[in-house]
């Protein structure tokens, strides 16, 4: 029986496990074989790659730095974790100290190779390639990312309650890098609902506070919204409004006509995909000297 081949995904945003899909697809097809993934809760990358055929086995697993207290802990609990498969080939596209140790213990009780490598670039895309580079792997640069549809009866028969044209906007990101003054929100809220019929909000669960002063007969969050719901959502919206976060770089592979707001908090690594559809970009530090543009392109 031939050994696998795993790919380990640190980073733990949806956005950073999209940016991996090219990378995956290269090593899926350089091997011409079905690939292990790991990679963390967060990065829903069982909800985004469900179905996909490069894929053997996704597991979700805790990939994050522990606390010094559970340092040993999590070494040990990861090494076992990885124990579970026989491996011809690692490929770990992080840089994280803890998670070195657990793969030379593993190496103890299997016989592997692992590639791993220094990030000197700035966008994780531009690391991704010379990864593959320096291994002589072809970086196939496709575009045909598609996430399943297989949505609940229940989420249909609700969702076709809500009437169209839709729009979408996201509020927050995860670590609250990028946060759209209220003033602002405001006032894009208002046109919003001057335009379209109903209007999607989408903030993290902690953050669904900050709707509060947003909420109208045409306002619909979506907080409690799994991943593939919200790409139903967005997919079926004509406008997309956010940040540099997960929900941003699903609207660039729906093609949907956006804004993106970028910080220099952030590394804007949205603008490595090739522009599909009609897209803007503005920088939240001049959001108010640009709010004329903004709302007359919504």
């Amino acid at each position: 029986m031939k050994k696998n081949i795993a790919i380990i995904v640190p980073h733990r945003g949806v956005g950073d496990i999209l940016f991996h899909y090219n990378f995956l697809l290269s090593i899926y097809k350089f091997h011409k074989r079905k690939l292990i993934l790991y990679a963390p809760y967060s990065s829903k990358a069982d909800l985004i790659y469900k179905g996909n055929k490069i894929f053997k086995k996704i597991i979700l697993t805790d990939l994050k730095r522990p606390n010094i207290f559970f340092y040993l802990i999590k070494i040990i609990k990861l090494t076992f974790d990885l124990s579970k498969y026989k491996y011809e080939k690692i490929y770990y596209t992080g840089n994280n100290k803890w998670h070195k140790i657990s793969f030379l213990l593993l190496s103890f009780f299997s016989n592997f190779k692992i590639y791993y490598f220094k990030n000197k670039d700035y966008y994780i895309v531009d690391h991704l390639k010379n990864f593959l580079k320096k291994l002589s792997i072809k970086y196939q640069e496709k575009n045909d990312l598609s996430i399943n549809l297989n949505l609940s009866k229940k989420f249909i028969g609700k969702i076709k309650l809500y009437k169209k044209p839709w729009a979408f906007i996201s509020i927050d990101t995860a670590q609250n890098q990028i946060i759209i003054p209220k003033k602002v929100l405001g006032l894009i809220i208002k046109k919003l609902n001057k335009k379209y019929k109903t209007v999607f909000v989408n903030t993290s669960p902690e953050n669904k506070n900050n709707m509060k002063f947003l909420i109208n007969e045409k306002i619909v969050p979506t907080y409690n919204n799994n991943i593939i719901e919200i790409n139903y959502i967005m997919k079926s919206s004509k406008i997309f409004i956010g940040n540099d976060s997960g929900p941003g770089n699903l609207s660039s592979l729906l093609k949907n006509k956006s804004i993106i707001f970028l910080s220099s908090n952030t590394k804007g690594e949205i603008v490595k995909f090739p522009f599909r559809g009609k897209r803007r970009y503005f920088k939240i530090e001049n959001i108010n000297k640009n709010i004329d543009d903004i709302l007359n392109f919504i």
